[in-house]
């Protein structure tokens, strides 16, 4: 049987949870972010992909866009899609 806890070990573990929690939010900002990103380049295809795109997914191309500007383009400089 574990030993009962005491004060400390019990902050401990609260410390540990909140980081532990910390970069669970982290990661999941970062993922999607590179989702949304990976999107906003998908969509950018070929004329009407936002469509399918929205379609693939089962949403509407109006949340597609609002996602894609809430989490940015992967490449914020227009000169990069000319080259």
């Amino acid at each position: 049987m574990t030993p009962r806890p005491d004060d400390q070990a019990r902050a401990e573990l609260r410390d540990l949870v909140a980081k532990a929690s910390q970069r669970r939010e982290q990661e999941h900002e970062r993922i999607e972010t590179e989702f949304w990103q990976e999107m906003d380049r998908l969509q950018k295809r070929y004329h009407g992909a936002q469509q399918d795109v929205a379609d693939a997914l089962g949403v509407k191309r109006n949340q597609i866009l609002r996602q894609t500007k809430r989490y940015g383009a992967a490449d914020q400089d227009p000169a990069a899609d000319n080259g």
